[in-house]
């Protein structure tokens, strides 16, 4: 792969592990916007200790680990006592790249290849090169237990070549490659001192560090290769799916950075361990410019989507702006090697992904310490692992550079880094969890207190729409008397108001000195608390001018009851002079009915009277007697009820069975029996110890009106059930299906209220609940039972 991609892209995803952010409620919440101070200054924690025992113990993890590696390198490295060993290297420049095994030889012959002392060769570029290696075989040692390993296997070709030898067939691998990892295995029969050619190129940079390395151990990393591969992908795909499923459950922007990244990664690697070589092979020199392009654009993402992981991981945004701004411009910087690597050669990539790389490199890192520093506990394991990519980073870049040997381990060093890396993040990821959930309650608490805020800052509108409607009420209803009261004052008075108590102005002067204000208004002071809602009313007779006023007061604020109290007063003289008037026609109408009444009735016996009667005739005058009873009955129902309010009626309660009261009723309801509907009387105890004091004919209203309006409400839907108890003070309810409208369901036994009955006056529970107060008891509705509605009656005293 190109030098400079392959010396920085590994660093480019370090910072690419995060943590989850918790789900707030009702929406994404802004750790971020909602605590811009408490959520930074938190570097005198106690908690700060455990974090830098935990930063220190995985920093000590990592040295050690990499003491062990270089432990194991400098094993594998040491010679044995009885192994080939490779006696000189020499390299010869082949600039047309046209050069054959033959022309090598001659040039060797010629004496223009040059000896390398160290025996290792490093060259940048991509041309073509001719190595001569001088391998030593021991005698008594069999040169098929070895291979021969260059320890680079980013060449684009590689061609292996042992002149002289019959039983050896040169093996070439094309022109066009990405990845070339198997070593040579020498040939059997190898003696003395043997010359291999090597023709090869990379691209972007070789570093050939030849070894010669047992047979058995190139066959054990040969088939561990696809199990270490598998593992590595395995646990990167992983990793791609579980924080994909977080990303679309909490939608929260830092796991779609990481979901990206993964991808990228998995991308990455993909290239650089030939994965892709493999797949999609490469037969001609356009079709391996367009996997490079790949490449370079795949590792331009890397860069811009590693800051934008930064900034969402570390919350720079709000905490550090000065940083934010260096990671915006990596970004932007990042983002336009993006086009030049996937539309331009590589050169151009190979010329500017360095200096990216280490700045972003660089720009990361500075990016974790400061935020750690500012008190932001994550940031601290995130330079950790940060850090130690970069180190791995660092170490691939001096190997692709000729500064480092070519080794596995510094070859394969970003791979180490990541794995570890990902420990690391993940340890990471759970500690940043706990820590916003700490800020995710003190975030809550503030919301509580903006909520609360938020419910003042209602009151107080609910205050001004209050004052809003007084101020209506004062330009629009001028009909009425419009005055608030407060210590005793009048603070604000309408000119109605004033002509209402004979006066030119009202406003400041005290209640006491106004004529009749005293005794009409009442003293506010004395008022009681009222709900915000209710309502006072007092209704004052003649005020000495023959008139009669109404007043309907109201705190102005119930919590404060000093802040006094609005009235509106009206005058209800002309409308009680016609209620009178109505009333006093209703009552000649009542007297006057009775007579015609009685005239009937006395037709009925004067025809029975007259001789015998047909079967026929005697059926035509029952009909007419019961007929003028029912109108007498109701006729004197009326009159009761109209003293019932008036308060003249003079009652003589006697004990009536309340059996009989409710068969009568049934007989009353026998109409509404026949169409279908059943009514269900049920009694706890024998019916015969139910008794009531009471008038006979109030109370057969009572329990007619109550179960019309039962029977009427079931439509036949199931039978109406009535059910009686408590002997000692008789209970009666009744049941029915259907359910009350619920918006008449608060006056439900108001006058003249009814819903969905054609023809119904709204008279009947009024009258029911009327007559039931006037023998001391009650009338309750229950709607909370769905589907059915229920209406008890209690409290008639025992006859």
């Amino acid at each position: 792969m190109p030098w400079s991609l392959q010396r920085f892209f590994p660093c480019c995803h370090g910072a690419l592990r995060h943590a989850d952010t918790p789900p707030l409620r009702h929406r994404p919440f802004s750790l971020a916007a909602a605590m811009p101070v408490q959520r930074h200054r938190l570097n005198t924690d106690p908690s700060h200790a455990p974090t830098r025992r935990f930063v220190c113990a995985v920093g000590g993890s990592l040295i050690v680990l990499c003491l062990l590696l270089a432990a194991t390198q400098v094993a594998r490295t040491t010679p044995a006592l009885l192994q080939p060993t490779i006696v000189s290297l020499a390299a010869l420049d082949d600039p047309q790249g046209t050069g054959t095994i033959a022309w090598a030889m001659d040039q060797e012959q010629a004496g223009r290849f040059t000896t390398l002392p160290a025996k290792a060769f490093t060259a940048p570029g991509a041309a073509v090169h001719w190595l001569r290696l001088v391998v030593s075989v021991p005698p008594g040692v069999d040169s098929s237990d070895w291979t021969l390993d260059l320890n680079w296997p980013f060449l684009r070709c590689r061609d292996w070549h042992i002149p002289g030898y019959a039983a050896f067939i040169a093996r070439t691998h094309g022109e066009y490659n990405l990845y070339l990892s198997a070593p040579l295995a020498l040939p059997p029969g190898l003696t003395g001192d043997a010359t291999v050619y090597v023709r090869l190129a990379g691209y972007g940079s070789v570093n050939i560090n030849p070894v010669i390395t047992p047979a058995l151990d190139a066959q054990v990393q040969t088939a561990l290769r696809p199990w270490v591969l598998g593992f590595f992908f395995g646990t990167m795909g992983s990793m791609l799916a579980y924080n994909l499923f977080l990303f679309l459950s909490l939608r929260d922007a830092s796991y779609g950075y990481y979901v990206a990244n993964v991808a990228l990664l998995i991308l990455y690697y993909a290239f650089s361990t030939g994965i892709i070589d493999g797949l999609i092979p490469a037969n001609s020199r356009d079709a391996h410019g367009l996997l490079l392009q790949g490449f370079h654009g795949v590792a331009a993402l890397l860069f811009a989507n590693m800051g934008l992981f930064t900034r969402s991981f570390l919350l720079t945004r709000s905490a550090s702006p000065g940083i934010d701004r260096i990671l915006i411009g990596q970004i932007l910087l990042a983002s336009l090697l993006v086009p030049m690597g996937l539309f331009f050669s590589s050169d151009a990539s190979l010329l500017f992904g360095p200096p990216v790389g280490m700045l972003t490199a660089a720009v990361i890192l500075l990016a974790a310490v400061v935020r750690w520093r500012q008190g932001f506990r994550p940031a601290a394991i995130f330079a950790v692992g940060w850090g130690f990519y970069v180190l791995c980073g660092a170490t691939h870049s001096m190997t692709w550079a000729g500064l480092l040997p070519a080794t596995p381990i510094t070859i394969h060093a970003p791979m180490l880094g990541t794995v570890v890396e990902i420990f690391v993040m993940s340890l990471a990821l759970v500690y940043r969890v706990k820590l916003l959930r700490e800020h995710a309650q003190l975030a809550e608490t503030e919301r509580c207190r903006l909520s609360l805020e938020k419910a003042r800052s209602d009151a107080a509108r609910e205050d001004l729409a209050r004052e809003n409607t007084l101020l209506a009420m004062i330009l629009d209803d001028h009909r009425f008397g419009i005055g608030v009261v407060r210590d005793g004052r009048f603070q604000f008075a309408n000119r109605q108001l004033a002509r209402h108590f004979g006066c030119e102005t009202l406003a400041g002067q005290i209640l006491a000195e106004v004529p009749h204000a005293l005794r009409f208004l009442g003293n506010t002071a004395a008022t009681p608390p009222l709900d915000r809602d209710s309502e006072r009313e007092m209704v004052i007779g003649d005020n000495g001018s023959g008139r009669s006023l109404r007043a309907v007061g109201r705190l102005l604020d119930p919590a404060r009851p000093d802040q006094g109290t609005v009235y509106i007063v009206e005058d209800v003289s002309e409308a009680r002079r016609l209620e009178k008037l109505k009333n006093d026609i209703d009552q000649v109408m009542r007297h006057d009915l009775k007579s015609p009444l009685a005239t009937i009735a006395g037709i009925q016996e004067a025809l029975e009277l007259a001789g015998p009667l047909t079967e026929r005739q005697r059926s035509l005058t029952g009909m007419l007697e019961r007929t003028v009873a029912a109108m007498t009955s109701r006729l004197n129902l009326s009159l009761y009820l109209y003293k019932i309010e008036a308060g003249s009626l003079h009652l003589t309660p006697q004990p009536l069975l309340l059996a009989r009261l409710l068969e009568e009723a049934r007989l009353e309801l026998a109409l509404f029996l026949t169409a279908g509907n059943r009514l269900d009387i049920v009694y706890e105890v024998p019916p015969g110890t139910f008794t009531v004091l009471g008038e006979r004919v109030l109370f057969v209203s009572l329990w007619v009106n109550l179960l019309r309006n039962a029977l009427e409400a079931a439509k036949g839907l199931g039978p109406v059930v009535v059910t009686v108890s408590t002997p000692d003070a008789p209970r009666v309810a009744i049941t029915n299906p259907g359910e009350v409208p619920a918006g008449i369901r608060d006056r439900f036994f108001e006058k003249y209220v009814t819903a969905g009955k054609s023809g119904g006056t709204g008279l009947g529970t009024y009258s029911a609940r009327l007559i039931a107060r006037t023998f001391g008891g009650d009338i309750t509705l229950d709607a909370s039972r769905p589907g059915y509605t229920t209406v008890t009656v209690t409290g008639l005293r025992p006859g």
